[in-house]
């Protein structure tokens, strides 16, 4: 597009990890860099107040440093300041309120004590509904709606895409897989419990984990079935492996704005299970016979996956993940920026030659 790249985040990319996972090296893109502070460096208590400061800050010390003509926000916990805010394009993958409020582990009264704060700041001092508002599905575009009321563009996310064999149906195992982080609302009890219902059946869970929810995984660990082996912060090649063996992966999180990680099994041949809810229904990712409402359902689910998956089935798989790859990403993103900075143009320009007729206008009057 040729534009200058300022980035603030809490690191600069690695070169090589770019490379391994959009396949191109954003660092000859980016003319200037802020160090934020990362999720695991924020004190474990009132998160969402803490990301939300140090977002406004770090804002404001991007914009000293850097001139810039609009700025991309990715995450709707960014409080951005006013004189930016028509300026200002933010990828918000879930309103911060109501995931505050979707917290099951967090008491009623807890819940209102916490967010209240966060609804006052959010309707007086942060101007993100005068901001440009894109989003990760129409299930979140319809959140958006209905805490903020205003529109969103929905743009997929890119997910990870395998270019690997997928082989002949002997090289699988009943194996059930799944990814993500070892967090509180991911549900992975949801797993553990399937796992004991499924003694038969392997289940490899992969994820990565904070250190404010290693007791949640230790509590997870402990109630695991023989059958169950978690692969804590996974190396890409290790789950590689753990995919091409699998046939099944079951993700347990209710409500969820999009899935990565349903995208990402389809592109390794491997056929989703997850709860009848967010996007993976609103947005049509998962088929309804792969949908689950409850531990019954799940079990069938899986059974189900398990006895019907085959090569070609894992091929039609991997065809519908291509529509959501990185690539994909970055032309509807590229289109829409560029799309967008010619209506910001054009408006500037209307508004400008409104003014001069005012101005022609006044002379006349006092002619």
């Amino acid at each position: 597009m040729g534009a200058k790249v300022f980035l603030c985040a809490s690191e600069y990319p690695r070169r090589e990890q770019s490379l391994k996972s959009i396949g191109i090296d954003v660092t000859e893109s980016i003319d200037g860099f802020v160090k934020a502070i990362g999720r695991n460096e924020i004190l474990p208590f009132l998160g969402a107040y803490q990301r939300m400061a140090y977002s406004y800050f770090f804002f404001k010390k991007l914009l000293k440093n850097y001139t810039s003509n609009f700025v991309f926000v990715s995450g709707g916990s960014t409080i951005i300041p006013k004189n930016m805010a028509e300026r200002t394009i933010v990828y918000v993958h879930f309103p911060m309120d109501l995931e505050i409020a979707s917290k099951d582990y967090l008491s009623s009264r807890l819940k209102r004590i916490y967010i209240k704060p966060w609804r006052f700041i959010s309707n007086n001092l942060d101007y993100i509904k005068k901001a440009t508002i894109i989003t990760n599905s129409s299930y979140t575009k319809s959140a958006i709606k209905t805490a903020w009321g205003i529109d969103a563009k929905v743009i997929y996310p890119p997910c990870p895409q395998y270019s690997f064999p997928l082989g002949i149906q002997e090289e699988r195992c009943n194996v059930v897989c799944s990814m993500g982080r070892f967090t509180p609302e991911k549900n992975y009890e949801m797993i553990i419990k399937l796992a004991q219902c499924l003694p038969n059946v392997r289940f490899e869970l992969m994820g990565s984990v904070a250190n404010n929810d290693i007791h949640y995984l230790e509590k997870l660990t402990n109630a695991a079935p023989e059958n169950t082996t978690f692969h804590v912060n996974a190396t890409i090649q290790e789950k590689m492996n753990v995919l091409k063996q699998s046939k099944v992966l079951v993700h347990s999180f209710i409500d969820e704005p999009f899935g990565i990680a349903l995208i990402e099994a389809m592109s390794a041949g491997v056929i989703p299970v997850t709860h009848n809810s967010g996007a993976a229904k609103v947005d049509g990712i998962v088929p309804e016979k792969f949908r689950y409402r409850d531990l019954d359902s799940a079990i069938a689910a899986i059974t189900n996956a398990l006895s019907s998956w085959n090569p070609q089935e894992a091929l039609s798989l991997r065809e519908f993940a291509k529509g959501f790859s990185p690539d994909s990403f970055r032309e509807n993103l590229k289109n829409f920026i560029s799309n967008w900075i010619k209506s910001m143009a054009n408006n500037h320009i209307a508004i400008e030659a409104k003014i001069n007729t005012l101005k022609g206008e006044t002379i006349r009057a006092i002619e």
